[in-house]
């Protein structure tokens, strides 16, 4: 046996590993195994805050987020209907293209400084229960 030829797990090339071990791939991370817990142990359930799990949380409750979509459903539409009310016919004249971008931009900056934390303040008691 060559003695430069030396794997990445420290051994010659055509050394078997010792019983019980499998070889680990040259870039591959190896860890102990897990201990076990003590015996009477409590293991808390992962993810979830004072000890209840995260699917129980209310953050992953469907109600709070479709109130907050339909919130910014309500806002979105009043300010495209605003920008078209004043603006509609002065901008019936520009390519489509121009049109969507000019009222995005504005429907974008107008939800996220104006209309969406005006409207979570106020509706935020309906919106928490």
């Amino acid at each position: 046996m060559d003695p430069d030829t030396i794997t990445a797990a420290g051994r010659p090339s055509g050394q078997a590993p010792a019983a019980g071990r499998t070889l680990a791939k040259p870039d591959q991370i190896t860890r102990p195994p897990a201990a076990p817990a003590p015996s009477g142990a409590r293991i808390s359930p992962a993810g979830g805050e004072d000890g209840v799990p995260a699917s129980d949380s209310r953050q992953h409750d469907w109600r709070p987020r479709t109130k907050l979509a339909l919130l910014t459903w309500a806002g979105a539409y009043a300010v495209v209907l605003l920008v078209l009310a004043l603006d509609g016919p002065a901008m019936a004249s520009w390519p489509l293209a121009v049109r969507a971008l000019v009222l995005s931009g504005l429907m974008v900056a107008a939800m996220t400084w104006v209309i969406v934390p005006v409207m979570t303040r106020l509706f935020r008691s309906w919106l928490l229960r």
